[in-house]
Formats: structure tokens, C-alpha cells, sequence
């Protein structure tokens, strides 16, 4: 069957049901570190956003059913037909990190029945409907085009109505637009990461102020740096396209079909492509690719970089910003893995370099000539 839950697709809607509803539960008497985990997880997307106040909606509902408590519910799951499976033993496991447990599943079919403090329940019911507003005021629509932005230090992820997810990092800002046989992102700032769901009927186009690059379904990160745009292909196939468009300031995007431009080079897997200011395309092998999607775990990852480079990327992440002074300090070759929120740590490494003086303030780091 179509709708079984052996496709992804469908495992994965009811995984995010278990969670919502799990913690639902939770909830109603939660520690600081759940409150905390919570809160966390409607951050990550506005999915969950809706799962959740979907769940709580079929919870106040089940409060009212056998308000006398004629039934034993377990005693009924008992005599259950024996063609009926648990969802818990059908789906993939829901991560143990601040995340409920399938207890909490269990729990969930015996709300109408226990009686636990609420309070909390009502305040996470208003910091979901916060964050829904938020979202909603973040995806306002210029000339039919949604926009998604993140402030510094900030990671978001959104789903797309075609299945599609689009993990935005810090300090960015996009543009999309869905209309007839097109799926159009224009990325306006920063960098993201797309997963782009399967439909060889409507190409899907991302757009920089010097690049087109299109996929069909796949997965690729887009930085739209100073410099000029980097793609990097984590699964899948692209075609990149060196071509400016003057215009996408406005989201007047034109149709333009990659596909016959004889400068479109294809990119793979493990491949990374770079276009500059003036249009020059390139294109090498990267079996470091995942250093390129380090972000979403918070991580900055540079091998042969300038600190001019590495200085810039820790200054998106953080309010306490690095400026580089004196002569040649902006031109030195790093590599290293950092913590993205952990400025202190490059300073540290910066400190033990005997040319180089480090001083701190409340709101910066100066890192100068000796």
C-alpha cells in the first residue's frame, strides 16, 4: 500500500506524532531540562510548531472522554484485534537526547485518565503559538515570494510545502517561490543547506547574485560569501550555472533554463563548485565535503584558510565579534576545527603564536602584531 508506514516518508510523519505527542505528556510536569529541551525542539522547526499544538488540541479533547472513568483503558487495549500494531514497534526510534521516550506514547493513550499539574502545558501551548507568529511574520510574501532570515548565531530549519527542507545557517536570509512548474530560492544572504525532494516535473532553482544552481532531488549547500558562491553537493547530481542577474534584488527572477547555457557545468557528490565575482566556474573533488554541512553541528571546520576567512565565519556566530589589526595578520594560513560558539578557543590558539598580542574586552577580541 501506498500509505504504509514502511514509506519514509510516512514513518517519518508519524515519528514527528510520537514526538509531539510524548511530549505533550512531559509536559505536564516537566523538569528545567525539559522545559529547556522543549523549547529547543519548537525552535528547530515549525513543524514541530504544529504537531505539537495539533497534539495538546487532541489532548483537552480526551479529557473529556469517560469523565467518570467507567473504563479501564488498559483492560480495552487488551482485548485489542490482534491484526492492530503498535506504532512504537513499526517506527524508528526517537532520539534519546532531551526527547521523551515511548513511555511517553503509552502515557499518551492514558491521558484521559491521570491527573497531573497543567500549568506548564498552558505555558507551552502559548511559546508554541509565539513561535507560529513568529514564523508567520518571518515568511511574509513580497510579490508572491516567502522570506525566511535568521538573526546571528541563530540555525533554522523550515519545511517546504513539496516535502523539501531547508536548513538556513546563521547571519542568512532567503527568498522562495513556488508557482505552476518552477520551485524558485533566492539566497539573499548567508548560507544553506537544501534537501530537496524528488519531482522531475518542477526543477528546483536556487539563485545567487552570480550563480543558478538546479536540482531535481537532492541535497547541496549554498554560501553566498563576498567573495562569490560555493556549492557543495552532499548526495546527488546539480547543475551550476556562473550567471548574474541583476534584477534578483528586486526577486524578479527570470525563467531561465540551465540546462541549455554552455557554460552549466554538473556537479556530484563529493564535489564542490566555486563561482566568482567575474563568473569564473570551477569545479573540484571534495571528499571533505561534510566539512562544508559542519555548521549544522556547530562547527567550523578550515583547512589552509586566512584568518581574515576563519575571523569572518566566528563573527557571524557571535555577538562578541574578532577585528584583526596591523599588517599581514588578516593574510595568515590556519587550519583547525572550533566550536562555532566558542570565539575564546581561536583566540586561545592566536594567543600562542609568539608574533601575535591578543587582547580581550566585554565585546570584542583585538588580535594585532607584536
Amino acid at each position: 500500500m501506498s500509505d504504509s508506514i514502511e514509506n519514509p516518508d510516512r514513518r517519518l510523519e508519524f515519528l514527528h506524532a510520537q514526538q509531539a505527542s510524548a511530549w505533550v505528556q512531559v509536559l505536564l510536569d516537566p523538569t528545567a531540562e525539559q522545559r529547556a529541551a522543549f523549547v529547543k525542539w519548537l525552535k528547530d522547526s515549525p513543524r514541530n510548531v504544529r504537531d505539537f499544538l495539533f497534539m495538546l488540541t487532541i489532548e483537552q479533547g480526551l479529557e473529556h472522554l469517560d469523565a467518570h472513568r467507567v473504563h479501564d483503558i488498559e483492560a480495552l487495549l487488551s482485548q485489542a484485534d490482534g491484526r492492530v500494531v503498535p506504532l512504537s514497534g513499526a517506527l524508528p526510534r526517537a532520539p534519546a537526547s532531551g526527547t521523551p521516550t515511548s513511555r511517553g506514547q503509552r502515557a499518551f493513550l492514558r491521558g484521559a485518565h491521570l491527573r497531573r499539574p497543567r500549568r506548564w502545558i498552558a505555558v507551552a501551548a502559548t511559546a508554541a503559538a509565539a513561535f507560529l507568529v513568529v514564523w508567520t511574520f518571518l515568511a511574509r510574501e513580497p510579490h508572491g515570494w516567502k522570506e525566511f532570515a535568521t538573526a546571528t548565531g541563530e540555525q533554522r530549519a523550515f519545511d517546504l510545502e513539496d516535502g523539501s527542507v531547508i536548513h538556513l545557517n546563521t547571519h542568512s536570509r532567503v527568498a522562495l517561490r513556488f508557482a505552476g512548474q518552477t520551485r524558485e530560492v533566492r539566497l539573499l544572504q548567508g548560507e544553506a543547506l537544501f534537501r530537496v525532494h524528488h519531482d522531475a516535473a518542477r526543477p528546483f532553482r536556487v539563485y545567487t547574485s552570480d550563480a543558478v544552481i538546479q536540482a531535481v532531488g537532492t541535497q547541496f549547500d549554498v554560501y553566498n560569501r563576498p567573495e562569490g558562491t560555493e556549492v557543495a553537493v552532499i548526495e546527488g547530481r546539480v547543475s551550476v550555472t556562473p550567471e548574474a542577474h541583476p534584477a534578483l534584488a528586486r526577486f524578479n527572477v527570470p525563467a531561465a533554463s540551465v540546462h541549455e547555457d554552455p557554460k552549466t557545468r554538473s556537479v556530484g557528490a563529493s564535489e564542490e563548485a566555486r563561482i566568482d565575482r567575474g563568473g569564473v566556474l570551477s569545479v573540484r573533488a571534495a571528499p571533505d565535503v561534510s566539512d562544508a554541512v559542519a555548521w549544522r553541528e556547530r562547527r567550523l571546520v578550515f583547512r589552509q584558510e586566512t584568518l581574515a576567512h576563519i575571523v569572518a565565519e566566528f563573527n557571524r556566530y557571535n555577538a562578541r565579534q574578532i577585528r584583526l589589526q596591523g599588517a599581514d595578520v588578516a593574510t595568515r594560513v590556519f587550519t583547525g576545527v572550533f566550536d562555532a560558539d566558542d570565539p575564546d578557543s581561536l583566540a586561545q590558539v592566536l594567543a600562542r603564536d609568539s608574533s601575535l598580542s591578543v587582547s580581550y574586552s566585554d565585546r570584542a577580541i583585538v588580535v594585532n602584531t607584536r
